[in-house]
C-alpha cells in the first residue's frame, strides 16, 4: 500500500458517490446513557430540527466515516500493513513516525493510506460522508430490554429499560465526496481500490452503524448508488463520467 502527499491545495478530480442507504435491520444512533428531558423511553434515538419545525431521527456523517475507516484499517492490517494510531502522543522522539509520515528523497512528507483517504493531525481528509437524512416518515418502536447482573450473570430482577429504535427498511440520503483519488469507473492506486472496495461493501451490506451491532442491529446497504466524476477543464470542473454502482 502506497503512501501518499497532501495535496489539498489544488483540485485534480472531484468523485460524487450518492444514493440511498436502506437499514435492514433496527438501527439506533442514540444520545447517549441520559435521555433528553421529557423523553418517554431511557435511551432515545438521536433527532434533528428541521426548519419546519419537525424532528427526525438521523445518522451523522461523522459515524458513517467512522464506521468506514474502522473498517479500511481491519482491511489494511489483515494484508500485514501497519496502520499507525490516529491520535498519537504529543511531543518526544519519533513522533513523525507514530503520526504515520515518513520524509522522501526530496524532503516531502508522505502519509500513510488511512491518514490519506480519512485524515489525521497532520491533513485533512480526502473524503466527506454528509448526514444521512430518512426519505419520508421514518418509522420508530419501542423495544424493552432487561439488566443484567454481571455477578450472577444473569437477569437483575425488577430491572427493565426501554430503546427507541428506528424500524428496519426506512431509506435514508446518503452523499459522499472524494476529492484527488481515482476510484471511478476503475481505480487509478491502491487509495483507489481501498475506497472502492469500502464502497463495494456498503452496497453488499457488511457496514453497521450506530448502536447494538452485536446482536445484528444496524445493517445499512447502499441501493440506487451511483457516481460522478468532474475534472477541471479550463478552470471550470466539467462532469465527464458517471455511471451505477451494482
Amino acid at each position: 500500500m502506497e503512501a501518499c502527499t497532501a495535496d489539498l491545495d489544488k483540485l485534480e478530480v472531484f468523485t460524487r458517490v450518492s444514493g440511498y442507504l436502506v437499514n435492514e435491520t433496527p438501527l439506533r444512533v442514540g444520545v447517549g446513557r441520559e435521555p433528553p428531558l421529557g423523553s418517554p423511553v431511557d435511551t432515545a434515538v438521536l433527532r434533528i430540527k428541521f426548519a419546519d419545525g419537525r424532528s427526525y431521527p438521523y445518522i451523522p456523517g461523522s459515524s458513517l466515516k467512522g464506521v468506514l475507516r474502522s473498517l479500511a484499517e481491519s482491511i489494511l492490517r489483515a494484508q500485514g500493513v501497519t496502520v499507525p494510531d490516529p491520535w498519537p502522543k504529543k511531543g518526544g522522539e519519533g513522533q513523525e513516525e507514530e503520526l504515520g509520515i515518513e520524509e522522501t528523497v526530496e524532503g516531502e512528507k508522505k502519509l500513510d493510506a488511512i491518514s490519506c483517504i480519512f485524515g489525521s493531525l497532520d491533513i485533512a481528509s480526502h473524503v466527506r460522508i454528509y448526514d444521512a437524512y430518512p426519505v419520508g416518515e421514518p418509522v420508530l418502536f419501542v423495544k424493552t430490554g432487561v439488566g443484567i447482573n454481571r455477578d450472577f450473570l444473569g437477569a437483575q430482577p425488577r430491572v427493565l429499560y426501554t430503546e427507541e429504535q428506528v424500524a428496519p427498511g426506512t431509506r435514508w440520503s446518503f452523499r459522499m465526496d472524494i476529492l484527488n483519488i481515482e476510484v471511478f469507473p476503475q481505480p487509478k492506486n491502491d487509495l483507489g481500490k481501498l475506497l472502492k472496495n469500502l464502497v463495494d461493501l456498503l452496497a453488499n451490506g457488511f457496514v453497521q452503524v450506530g448502536a447494538r451491532r452485536t446482536i445484528g442491529y444496524g445493517v445499512v446497504r447502499l441501493v440506487e448508488g451511483k457516481y460522478e466524476v468532474y475534472r477541471l477543464e479550463g478552470g471550470v470542473l466539467k462532469k465527464t463520467q458517471e455511471g451505477g454502482i451494482p
